[in-house]
């Protein structure tokens, strides 16, 4: 984390004026080929003036003003492109140098860049000056600015540009394997920290370092045409040879630090995930979700969970029941009643106190806040340390008895399926499918919780060319909202109900290799009784933007392996004594894998007394920074060793965006 921030912000580039922030995120290479392509007319145009010996500065020059014309417009590309920059990698600049160690070898080369790249920075910042204030300059000014910038020697902007690109890209002659771009590119994609700070796949990320580190090279290139002109227009000489190796050199800096982002790029993860905000107590509904009562713990006897009113056996036989009836007297009485069925009940101690929960508001789904029994045992430990005294609703008593002086009657501990009104356990099955005439696809997802019902919702933006999206034309695609009791709305048709016998999510990464295919749906399905995510692919054309006959070349995918699969069967990620997810004060981890599944459980007895069901659900956007096309979606497990944990949306960017970007430009 420490490395890679501390160069982002060395080679930060500061905007210079105001102009608008364009919708699409940055094609360098396509400012690569306008600011060269610029360069190469201005000198061009000067080429057809004669020599004029000490007339400067030559933007006052009759005639000049094709001239000044181009080299507004090579400035004006720059500014924008560092608006865009300075836009979409703020976040990485501000996080990436919170860690940073002064004692390594890094620190030392880092320290060399922010020298040489401040500057460069500097010595742009003076050109923009004296562009502005050309009629108060002296010749004496810029023909000095000029001969720093391409004298030969070791204080020059030509020399200082050379050693610049080999510290960052390594020599010319390596792949640049071991070079410092590529080791800040290998440490952001195993760092988890700094995913979660700048929003971006490791891919993105790299491109954006790449970017920016482009913009410096770009910017000495432009200060070099302009120090040429300046020494040709003040008599000093020609240089048309000068002018030609300044470009040579240019161009062989740009291939080479092309070709180690190429390689770079082929290694590296597209994945992107969304890591936990702080304070997850306080965001239920702005960051996370639940399914609430699904299995709950839930006290009760054993008499009431029979038809013969019986006490012959104990609590571990009871695994699929439902109270039969409530005693007068009982503890039943003094409680809701569970009414779904009774899973996996379990004799703990005889005698107990329940302090039940004050459900005044509807968000709350607990039944107890704690229970403790008279041989000191606690459950849900946690909650009944938050009480600064005694059970606020009072607690209640629950005592075993006996029968007919040869029977104990106890009291058991079990778990609720209890459908109904303060059960959210619906997910939507309803296709969820871009507006693919109009060119859009999708840059994103996030789960949403409407009506008790949970959906996969997605974000769209406009297709551009050159793989890139129109930000202002991203928006969610409205959710279909139902109402689960309506007469006409069914369960295996338009969502999925969980219970104790179906609950299982499965978690795959559903994506594909194929440069030619972009995201522009997803649904769940049902697959032996798993949510399953199938996601809508369609074909386009990188060079227009343009979807090609969406509704006929486009398909659904998803992975159809079960348990019992022949050929890598899928397989169980288990929890175990699961505290509550938002518990842990360590930020949540990536922990299945594709092709496996879990199940919606409830939660440690001891420490939460079973009230909640885990894992939770991460509800944040799930959005690359800028959005791009994506190439995948998935759905996958976070969290720590001993917690719950999230079932959250992941994304896959676009598959070989890089050299699609390059071949579109017909670059070498």
């Amino acid at each position: 984390m420490q490395l890679i921030i501390f160069v982002s912000t060395l080679i930060s580039l500061e905007p210079i004026g105001a102009l608008p922030i364009v919708n699409d995120a940055l094609d360098i290479i396509k400012l690569i080929h306008e600011v060269s392509n610029g360069v190469l007319t201005v000198w061009q145009l000067l080429g057809r003036r004669p020599i004029d010996h000490q007339k400067l500065p030559f933007m006052l020059e009759d005639g000049s003003s094709e001239i000044m014309n181009e080299l507004g417009q090579i400035s004006d590309k720059i500014q924008h492109a560092e608006e865009q920059q300075t836009e979409y990698f703020k976040l990485t600049i501000e996080t990436l140098k919170r860690d940073f160690h002064a004692e390594s070898l890094l620190s030392h080369k880092m320290s060399e860049v922010s020298d040489m790249t401040k500057m460069i920075k500097k010595r742009y910042r003076d050109m923009i000056e004296y562009q502005r204030s050309q009629e108060k300059l002296e010749n004496y000014t810029l023909i000095g600015f000029a001969e720093w910038c391409v004298k030969p020697g070791s204080n020059s902007l030509t020399y200082l540009v050379e050693v610049l690109h080999e510290t960052l890209f390594g020599e010319y002659e390596d792949n640049g394997n071991n070079s410092l771009f590529a080791q800040l590119v290998v440490n952001y994609e195993s760092d988890e920290d700094q995913i979660c700070a700048t929003h971006s796949s490791p891919q993105q990320f790299a491109y954006d370092l790449y970017t920016k580190m482009t913009l410096t090279e770009i910017k000495a290139y432009t200060m070099m045409e302009f120090s040429w002109m300046t020494l040709r227009d003040s008599g000093k000489g020609n240089f048309t040879l000068e002018m030609a190796l300044m470009h040579k050199n240019y161009q062989r800096r740009i291939e080479h630090s092309m070709k180690v982002l190429s390689d770079i790029m082929a290694r590296i993860e597209r994945v992107y995930w969304r890591c936990d905000p702080k304070n997850w107590q306080s965001r239920l509904g702005e960051t996370y979700d639940e399914v609430t009562r699904l299995l709950q713990g839930y006290v009760e006897n054993e008499v009431n969970l029979n038809s013969e009113s019986k006490c012959f056996d104990s609590c571990e036989d009871y695994v699929d029941v439902r109270t039969e009836r409530c005693l007068e007297n009982e503890f039943c009485n003094k409680q809701p009643k569970c009414l779904g069925r009774l899973h996996n009940c379990r004799f703990i101690e005889s005698d107990m106190t329940v302090c039940q929960t004050n459900n005044t508001t509807t968000s709350n789904s607990r039944r107890y806040d704690y229970i403790e029994y008279d041989n000191g045992r606690v459950l849900g430990k946690d909650c009944a340390a938050q009480q600064e005294s005694a059970c606020p609703t009072g607690g209640v008593r629950a005592e075993s008895w006996s029968r007919w002086m040869f029977w104990r009657c106890n009291y058991c501990l079990c778990l609720c399926d209890e459908d109904g009104p303060q059960s959210d356990r619906y997910f939507n099955l309803r296709d969820t499918i871009s507006d693919y005439k109009d060119d859009m696809i999708v840059t994103g997802a996030r789960f949403v919780k409407h009506q008790r019902v949970f959906h996969l919702q997605l974000q769209q933006g406009k297709l551009l060319p050159g793989g890139l999206i129109n930000q202002s034309t991203l928006a969610w695609i409205p959710l279909q909202s139902y109402d689960v009791s309506h007469v006409d709305i069914r369960n295996g048709y338009d969502y999925h109900k969980l219970t104790y016998d179906s609950r299982s999510l499965d978690l795959d990464e559903i994506s594909v290799e194929n440069d030619t295919l972009v995201v522009t749906g997803a649904r769940f399905r049902v697959v032996e009784k798993h949510l399953n995510l199938e996601v809508r692919f369609s074909s386009f054309n990188f060079t227009t933007g343009r979807l090609l006959r969406p509704e006929v070349n486009s398909f659904w995918l998803g992975n159809d392996k079960t348990t019992e699969h022949n050929d890598k069967p899928r397989q169980k990620l288990m929890l175990y004594d699961p505290q509550v997810s938002t518990k842990s004060s360590l930020s949540s981890l990536p922990l299945s894998k594709d092709n496996q599944y879990m199940e919606f459980v409830s939660s440690s007895v001891d420490k939460d007394a079973a009230q909640s069901t885990v894992p939770f659900i991460d509800i944040q956007d799930v959005v690359p920074n800028p959005a791009v096309p994506l190439s995948g979606l998935g759905i996958y497990h976070k969290g720590r060793k001993g917690f719950g944990g999230f079932f959250a949306p992941k994304i896959v960017t676009y598959y070989n965006f890089w050299k699609k970007l390059v071949k579109s430009h017909n670059y070498p």
